[in-house]
């Protein structure tokens, strides 16, 4: 009232002015940092280039067979999302040993992998998780990628499983921890790459399983070329 006291055609006094110059001055300056501050993609790592188009089609003693016959979430608008490529291989031995290989890549990852976990697409496709457990699987050169063993059972049919998501250089085994990975990344300065790595097979008992998908794991990573290890295991490889 005062001000305007001062001022009988209702203009605002020098100091109001001043007041409205610094606030919004303070304002831009808050802003300019948190401009400067945001999070940062790395460049692509694969480019043009598809995944699909560098995997082997043999990794040890499995030969590549076919695309389909995995267990996939419903597709939606958020699957295509979220990922730049997405690979759904089956691959055989010569004794007839199966293996199902699913992996799912982001070049800027936000948390929403969440979306091919297990724990959520074999439900969704009308599995019951009967068993889950963390899995470490010991690489070549000494390396142990922290997993998770999952069995999933149906009228149809039994799959045994291990897969690992990887977030920038982070291996989380749990939803919490995954997001966590993103956030942690952010806070650099950096939007992390992502990738969850599934390979299924039918065994059985557990250990059956564990050993086919073990040697699975460590031919893929061994044979892969280098674009497609270091989307697997990051700077690991």
């Amino acid at each position: 009232m005062a001000d305007m006291a001062a001022h009988p055609h209702g203009q605002p006094s020098a100091g109001l002015s001043r007041r409205n110059l610094l606030i919004g001055g303070a304002m831009l300056a808050v802003a300019g940092v948190s401009y400067a501050r945001q999070p940062t993609a790395p460049p692509p790592l694969l480019g043009k280039t598809k995944l699909d188009t560098l995997m082997p089609d043999q990794i040890g003693r499995w030969i590549y067979q076919t695309k389909s016959g995995l267990v996939l979430p419903p597709r939606d608008q958020l699957s295509e999302r979220i990922y730049d490529d997405l690979v759904t291989r089956v691959y055989a031995a010569p004794d007839g040993t199966g293996v199902m290989l699913l992996i799912a890549y982001s070049g800027q990852q936000d948390g929403m992998l969440q979306v091919h976990r297990p724990e959520v697409c074999y439900p969704a496709s009308g599995y019951d998780i009967t068993r889950t457990r963390e899995h470490p699987i010991r690489l070549s050169g000494g390396m142990e990628l922290e997993s998770r063993f999952i069995v999933a059972e149906s009228r149809a049919r039994t799959e045994q499983l291990i897969y690992w998501t990887r977030i920038g250089p982070s291996f989380p085994t749990r939803w919490i921890a995954q997001r966590w990975a993103v956030v942690e990344e952010n806070m650099k300065g950096i939007i992390p790459d992502g990738v969850l790595v599934r390979i299924s097979t039918i065994a059985p008992d557990d250990a059956s399983a564990l050993a086919i998908l073990d040697d699975f794991a460590k031919e893929l990573v061994r044979v892969a070329p280098a674009k497609v290890r270091q989307a697997l295991i990051g700077r690991a490889a």
